[in-house]
């Protein structure tokens, strides 16, 4: 019999022995794979696990976590951040688990990890680009007209703009659909 989504935040609440077992049971192999499969171990992806299980128990103990969504959903998005920002940190310095969870803490995770995560595969294929590219779209993402980012562009005419901004749209899409990140995220 499985643990209904909010008994799953008493069990953690409670520390109910039995409840964290299943919820290790449940959700670990998919966080084993998740770490894994980019890169980790087995030791980093206990790490990950554990380090967003305290996460989440921090925030329900300060009540600060309602759960929109599925559990699984919620655990498997904290892990995904802290491993990213992990391998993020890796080339620059160690990273204690005492660190990640504050700077988890600090997020608002809890209210939108997808789309930050979208956010940021666009920043990063966004500076993939080439320099007008990148300009042009973020003269259009902060909605300037098109005859402004004709003017700003020194472009000759609006149909060239309207041409190049579709070229540089096509390209940023291409480059997020090849990124391994784009199939996780359900754009």
């Amino acid at each position: 019999m499985s643990l209904e989504e909010d008994q799953y935040l008493k069990a953690l609440r409670r520390g109910d022995g039995k409840g964290v077992e299943r919820i290790y049971e449940e959700f670990a192999p998919a966080i084993f794979r998740l770490v894994t499969r980019n890169g980790g171990s087995g030791e980093d992806a206990r790490d990950v696990f554990q380090s967003a299980l305290l996460v989440i128990f921090q925030q329900c103990r300060e009540e600060k976590l309602q759960l929109s969504g599925s559990f699984g959903g919620l655990l498997y998005g904290v892990c995904r951040n802290i491993w990213g920002n992990r391998l993020q940190k890796k080339s620059f310095r160690e990273v204690s688990i005492s660190e990640d969870i504050k700077h988890h803490l600090e997020e608002p995770w809890q209210n939108g990890i997808e789309e930050e995560e979208k956010r940021k595969l666009l920043r990063d294929k966004m500076k993939e680009l080439g320099a007008d590219c990148q300009r042009l779209l973020q003269l259009f993402f902060a909605r300037e007209s098109l005859e402004d980012i004709r003017r700003k562009m020194g472009y000759s005419s609006i149909n060239y703009a309207t041409k190049r901004k579709f070229v540089c749209k096509e390209k940023l899409i291409e480059l997020i659909r090849r990124d391994r990140r784009y199939q996780e995220l359900k754009f």
